[in-house]
């Protein structure tokens, strides 16, 4: 009986999910309107110029950045799109990733799973001080180990195990963990 009321909130709450992302209008931002003009015309975008010359023209969008790897997974994924949900609670965000409240960002963007520690998450920080690059870095690999040796849920843990990856470059460091589902991660989310 327990289990069946279960299955019925979850089922629910999927539902409600679904019908969240459903109903949010789908127009574009006004740096997506630049990047599909720009790729019309055949002019590379920022977050492509940023991707393969490895220095971003001024200040890095995060926002442009995951919209860009989040429309690569989407297109190969069409009947299940990924769906990740900001974290912005700089409390809760210590408690997954200990350390990080003691690290001096310029900026973040947290995407996590809806299904606590899910194997589905992007994380990008950049931090004002190229010294704390490898304190973000460490951060973010306790929290990939951590996740990793998990036995509660073996298959997430084998997903974190063998598909995080961390990347850097200047004072940006990404953390990208997607299930084989979706497939590789795109170029947007790894740095090297």
């Amino acid at each position: 009986m327990k289990r069946n009321l279960i299955l019925i909130v979850l089922s629910v709450l999927m539902v409600a999910l679904l019908l969240v992302g459903c109903c949010q209008p789908n127009t574009p931002t006004e740096s997506q309107n630049a990047d599909s003009t720009a790729a019309q015309n055949g002019e590379t975008t920022e977050a492509q110029t940023e991707a393969q010359t490895g220095a971003p023209e001024g200040p890095i969008d995060l926002e442009a950045l995951y919209e860009a790897g989040l429309a690569k997974i989407n297109e190969s994924q069409s009947e299940q799109p990924l769906v990740l949900l900001e974290e912005t609670d700089p409390g809760f965000l210590n408690e997954l990733f200990p350390g990080i409240a003691d690290i001096d960002m310029a900026q973040s963007k947290f995407m996590l799973s809806p299904v606590t520690n899910g194997p589905v998450e992007v994380d990008f920080v950049e931090v004002k001080n190229a010294e704390d690059v490898q304190k973000v870095i460490d951060v973010f690999q306790a929290r990939v180990d951590e996740l990793s040796d998990d036995p509660t849920y073996p298959d997430n843990a084998e997903a974190w195990k063998n598909n995080s990856h961390i990347t850097s470059r200047g004072n940006l460091v990404i953390l990208a963990v997607l299930t084989d589902y979706y497939g590789e991660v795109p170029a947007e989310f790894i740095l090297d």
